[in-house]
C-alpha cells in the first residue's frame, strides 16, 4: 500500500511539473480613452438594433478601420458585399489593402469604378471617389507588377504599397455621404 501512494505521489508531482506554464494573457481587443470607446460602442450598439442598415455597417466598419482592424471590417460588411453599393465596395477594397489581398483589393476596386461609372448608382458616388479608389487599386497593383507575395516578404510588399502612396492620406465617407 505504501507503494502505490508513493507511485500516486510521483505522478501527481510529475503532473505538476510538466503542465505547460500558461503563454497567453488575456488583452482587451480595443485600447483607447473612455470616450472612444463609448463612441465604438455606440456605433456596435446601432449595427445590432439594425443589422439591416448599411449606413449602420459602414459608420462601424470605418471605425474599426480606424483602429486598425481590417479583418472586423470585413466581417462586418460581408453580409452586403452583394449589394451594388461603392460605399461597401470602397471600404472593403481598403480593408483587403490593409491586410495586403492585392487581388482581391483591386477587383472591389474594380467593382467601385464600375458602380460609379453607372449612371444608376444609389447612392451616387461621391466627388472624389474616384481618386480614392484609383489610390488603392494602383497600390495594390505594384504587388502583382513587382510579383511580390505578401505573405512571403511582407516588408517589401509595405515598402512597394508605401512608394505608390507616397504618404497620401484618405478618409472614408460614412453614413449617407
Amino acid at each position: 500500500m505504501p507503494r502505490i501512494l508513493d507511485l500516486i505521489a510521483v505522478i501527481a508531482v510529475a503532473v505538476v511539473l510538466l503542465l505547460p506554464r500558461p503563454s497567453v494573457t488575456a488583452q482587451p481587443a480595443l485600447v483607447g480613452a473612455a470616450v472612444e470607446l463609448d463612441a465604438f460602442a455606440e456605433l456596435e450598439n446601432a449595427r445590432a438594433k439594425n443589422p439591416a442598415s448599411v449606413d449602420a455597417a459602414l459608420a462601424l466598419a470605418d471605425a474599426e478601420l480606424g483602429v486598425a482592424h481590417p479583418d472586423w471590417t470585413i466581417a462586418t460588411l460581408a453580409s452586403f458585399a452583394a449589394l451594388d453599393d461603392w460605399r461597401v465596395h470602397l471600404t472593403l477594397a481598403t480593408a483587403r489593402a490593409e491586410r495586403l489581398e492585392s487581388e482581391r483589393a483591386v477587383t472591389e476596386a474594380r467593382r467601385v469604378e464600375a458602380l460609379c461609372a453607372s449612371a444608376t448608382a444609389r447612392p451616387a458616388c461621391a466627388p472624389g471617389t474616384e481618386a480614392r479608389v484609383g489610390l488603392i487599386k494602383r497600390s495594390m497593383e505594384v504587388l502583382a507588377d513587382e510579383h511580390i507575395d505578401p505573405a512571403k516578404d511582407p516588408v517589401r510588399a509595405r515598402e512597394q504599397v508605401s512608394k505608390v502612396l507616397h504618404s497620401a492620406k484618405y478618409n472614408l465617407p460614412s453614413g449617407g455621404k
